[in-house]
């Protein structure tokens, strides 16, 4: 089972570096556009759009990640104040919330991105990128969020019946 856990952070880990250069590419964009738009005069038709989709993707597959290293938002008002195994029986209690959450998400992106895939669906505009990739991203994003949020409900489930970390 450890050895599924430390796979399932691994890819969430790899998911968050990607995220974390998909960012850095948006970034010089940005940079880019300015440079063009101000500067020189030429404003690029394909940036604006390029942005949005950018950090959607950005955001999909970063989630798990923030996930995995605990630095999603969250209410702390009672959370900071239990013991760990309080805050991990408080976890194990609201996952089934989370689930019903993120595998819905899961379940309706990922026909979204399916249906988009079959159209080979455009965005529309006149630079008209295919939005597919996105809309898949965004449900290969959720399924490892899925799969990530599992991994923490089953380290939290054995830390409060066991008070050992697996």
């Amino acid at each position: 089972m450890r050895k599924v856990l430390a796979a399932i952070d691994q890819l969430s880990i790899w998911a968050g570096k990607i995220s974390g250069f998909i960012i850095l590419v948006v970034s010089l964009v940005v940079v880019w556009e300015v440079i063009t738009r101000y500067f020189l005069h030429r404003p690029t038709s394909w940036a604006a759009e390029s942005l949005g989709l950018g950090c959607a993707i950005a955001y999909a597959i970063g989630a798990a990640w923030v996930y995995q290293v605990d630095k999603h938002v969250k209410i702390e008002i009672l959370y900071e104040k239990a013991t760990s195994r309080v805050r991990a029986g408080m976890d194990v209690a609201t996952y089934f919330f989370f689930l019903l959450y993120a595998g819905m998400m899961t379940w309706a992106v990922g026909k979204v991105g399916i249906n988009s895939l079959l159209m080979r669906e455009g965005s529309g505009s006149p630079w008209n990128p295919p939005l597919y990739p996105v809309k898949l991203l965004f449900a290969f994003g959720f399924l490892i969020l899925v799969l990530q949020g599992t991994a923490k409900f089953i380290r939290d489930l054995h830390f409060v019946a066991t008070v050992r970390k697996p």
